[in-house]
């Protein structure tokens, strides 16, 4: 077979009267074909002046969905089609990524860049612009236009960014930090060791003004929810909620740690255990106590084994009456105290 070169194609999303693409599939008007999961129908740019047609497309990744708002415009490219009859006998629209056409990371659509090329002027049903020539896209469910900042990029990083001001980056270790306008919160360590951060909005992205701030980027103090995973880097911006952490908690850790905040943590095992183990010891803080659970149940069990010897009599109390014997709780302090030597390590 021979080879065919690839071809990009400049499209827009257009607005289908009825988007099922959302819901459960829909279904090609004109061939009567059941469209996968993720289609879009897009509308082709064909030259100036020259008639466009729509086509639908899907997405060009099966692990990837990136969902473009009506009016956006995107890249398409035409390859070869699994479900063909014949093999490489047909040929399929794929949606690889949408066009940074205003520098947005919210929102990049131009409603009516093909409006005037169309084969009938419909804006009723056919056009992007439902309501009007010229109008504005009417979205499914996406609501009001943000000025969304982008994130600080670092040399080498690959950054994932939503258009609500979330972000997924992996990063590492950076030799020089000088050049950036917003240095990362994380330092030191090997120069190229790894790091990940997952943020669910960055605090000023959807605040701030892109065309003045240009960049913002992660603080563990400011943004709203976040999981990191570490190798050798030093997190030099993190405020615990509580000062004291207990003794021995080492500050300035530079070796590999999963830290996770929120203003709220939810752990619910539904089926089975939550299982927290350490190789030195766990750690809880609250306004009143700072507790080393290591030193804390060992604590515990040498109260129970006092409450046993008083109970038993090998501690006395002073009476008028000459010291105390036995006690009558003997035998449930002793059944407590054989469950607790039974959990030491």
């Amino acid at each position: 077979m021979s080879q065919k070169a690839l071809q990009l194609y400049l499209g827009q999303v257009v607005q289908t009267t009825n988007p099922l693409q959302f819901n459960s599939g829909y279904t090609d008007d004109e061939t009567g074909e059941d469209l996968p999961p993720g289609s879009i129908r897009v509308r082709l740019s064909a030259g100036e002046g020259t008639t466009v047609t729509e086509e639908y497309a899907v997405p060009a990744d099966p692990h990837i969905s990136r969902i473009p708002l009506f009016g956006e415009q995107v890249i398409l490219f035409s390859a070869i089609r699994g479900t063909a009859v014949a093999k490489g006998s047909e040929r399929h629209y794929y949606l690889p990524f949408t066009l940074n056409i205003h520098d947005n990371v919210n929102n990049n659509v131009m409603p009516f860049l093909y409006d005037n090329v169309l084969d009938i002027q419909d804006f009723q049903s056919d056009g992007i612009t439902v309501l009007n020539e010229n109008g504005e896209p009417e979205q499914l469910s996406f609501d009001t236009e943000r000025d969304v900042v982008r994130i600080q990029p670092l040399q080498g990083d690959t950054i994932i960014q939503s258009r609500y001001g979330s972000v997924l980056r992996f990063s590492g270790t950076h030799a020089e930090l000088g050049p950036y306008k917003e240095k990362p919160f994380f330092r030191d360590g090997k120069v190229g060791d790894p790091f990940i951060a997952l943020t669910c909005e960055v605090k000023g992205t959807t605040s701030g003004d892109s065309l003045t701030d240009y960049y913002k980027i992660e603080d563990p103090n400011t943004d709203k929810s976040f999981i990191y995973l570490s190798s050798t880097q030093n997190l030099t911006k993190l405020t615990f909620a509580q000062d004291n952490l207990g003794t021995g908690f080492q500050d300035g850790y530079q070796k590999p740690q999963v830290i996770i905040g929120s203003d709220r943590l939810i752990f619910n095992a539904k089926n089975d255990e939550l299982v927290l183990v350490s190789a030195t010891d766990v750690k809880v803080a609250t306004p009143s106590w700072a507790m080393d659970m290591d030193n804390f149940f060992t604590e515990v069990q040498k109260l129970v084994d006092t409450c046993v010897k008083l109970a038993e009599g090998s501690y006395v109390y002073s009476t008028p009456a000459g010291p105390t014997g036995p006690s009558s709780a003997l035998g449930d302090l002793k059944a407590i105290q054989t469950k607790i030597d039974s959990m030491k390590q």
